[in-house]
């Protein structure tokens, strides 16, 4: 006669006790790894942005693009660079109504709101093209929807003041930057607020003041 091999029900419940403590540890981690991946999506779309950034200006007398208070939109003005892409939103951004995630430093558009005799639209005329950023990743706020540029020359970059309009922790601990020489980053919130706080920093204002 033979034997019928079966599992007791203690060996069952040990079995399910292994399996739910190793899906308990591997899942956050496949959770972090899901987060590091759609971050470095984002901070490819501003690298890609950045490369079309310095076709345009190469073809358009060094300008930057700009806003739309001078016209066309980033968004326009790169469009035929970018067509047929989904560069420009970010795979975190949680407001659906959002177009792009992505705004423009308006210390680079011609005469920002408040600064009126500033002027430092075009690629040759920033001072230090390596340490300014262009653009970053803006928040979630529903109150930004429609605006394609930050707003730092009329209400100044205090850490409390650019941390309302830049999502600067999107990313974990830190957000992605693109920089006017069309590199790209992924800068934590702790060194950003250091290089606000840096009496000459170039990395909003590119006059460093």
């Amino acid at each position: 006669m033979k034997r019928r091999c079966a599992f007791t029900l203690i060996e069952l419940l040990v079995v399910i006790a292994i399996i739910a403590i190793l899906a308990a540890l591997l899942l956050p981690a496949l959770a972090r790894s899901k987060q590091k991946a759609k971050a470095i999506t984002c901070l490819n779309n501003l690298k890609q942005i950045g490369t079309a950034c310095v076709i345009y200006e190469g073809d358009n007398a060094d300008y930057l693009p700009q806003s739309q208070h001078q016209g066309d939109s980033w968004v326009a003005t790169l469009q035929p660079l970018l067509a047929g892409t989904n560069m420009y939103r970010c795979p975190l951004d949680t407001n659906a109504l959002h177009l792009y995630s992505y705004d423009i430093n308006d210390f680079l558009t011609p005469h920002p709101f408040g600064a009126n005799t500033l002027n430092i639209s075009k690629y040759t005329s920033v001072p230090s093209i390596s340490q300014t950023f262009y653009m970053g990743e803006y928040t979630e706020d529903p109150s930004n929807d429609g605006s394609d540029h930050f707003h730092f020359a009329d209400g100044g970059y205090t850490s409390v003041y650019f941390a309302a309009q830049v999502a600067v922790t999107r990313h974990g601990s830190g957000a992605n930057y693109l920089f006017v020489d069309g590199h790209a980053e992924l800068l934590k919130w702790l060194v950003i607020k250091s290089q606000l706080l840096q009496p000459g920093s170039r990395f909003v204002n590119p006059l460093g003041q």
